[in-house]
């Protein structure tokens, strides 16, 4: 029998309390550089001015799994990212400021010569997950263990007591007159609460180029094996 004294989280009622969601809109065109970022910020903050000034606010492209089958997204420089039917731009928002961000709809995105149409939007709730991943997170000291401290405290600082933290694959994004050191983030043993404050929080600087922002961690599917998430 379940004492009277023992409770637990509902993960329902644990996401429908949290402060912020994704707004992911389809997402049409060829292709993209892959160190498109900066460009990205600068015309989506040019079609919502306001966006800029959102604490906590972040932008991201979804596009799909980074390597399988043998395949690996090619970075180095001057590279172009071919779209998949499936890309979205997702932003993250405070639940009060979706509706004013669905103007930018039906816009269309010039990046670096590249255009991209912007679909209707959907709200996406946040859901809490035990790993987090995050593809950015800015390396300020360009130091692996510096960073897994950094994100030790930050995460400290909203309340859960990280478990298990690993740093992945340093990466670098093009900004005005430098460029930012990142790493990939992984984040694992998260209660269903301290998952969405996470993902609702973020880490570190540069959420607007895609840094800091966690999703839950998706393992890629291997060939002739079926996905376990």
């Amino acid at each position: 029998m379940r004492s009277s004294y023992w409770s637990e989280d509902d993960e329902d009622t644990v996401a429908a309390a949290c402060a912020a969601a994704d707004l992911s809109f389809a997402l049409s065109g060829q292709a993209i550089p892959a160190d498109h970022a900066l460009a990205l910020c600068e015309a989506v903050i040019g079609i919502l001015p306001w966006l800029a000034s959102v604490p906590g606010a972040g932008l991201r492209l979804a596009l799909g799994t980074e390597s399988g089958n043998g395949w690996q997204r090619d970075e180095g420089k001057g590279a172009i990212i071919y779209l998949p039917g499936r890309a979205r731009l997702v932003l993250r928002l405070p639940q009060k400021r979706l509706e004013d961000a669905r103007a930018l709809a039906g816009s269309t995105l010039r990046i670096c010569g590249w255009q991209l149409r912007v679909g209707e939007p959907r709200v996406v709730a946040l859901l809490p997950a035990a790993t987090l991943y995050a593809r950015h997170v800015v390396d300020e000291a360009d130091d692996e263990n510096g960073l897994l401290y950094q994100v030790a405290q930050a995460i400290e600082a909203l309340g859960p007591k990280p478990r298990k933290i690993m740093c992945g694959r340093c990466r670098r994004i093009a900004t005005v007159g430098r460029e930012l050191a990142t790493r990939s983030v992984m984040v694992a043993g998260l209660a269903p609460r301290d998952s969405l404050e996470l993902m609702a929080n973020g880490v570190g600087t540069g959420r607007l180029l895609g840094c800091g922002l966690f999703v839950p961690y998706k393992r890629p599917v291997m060939p002739g094996r079926e996905a376990d998430q």
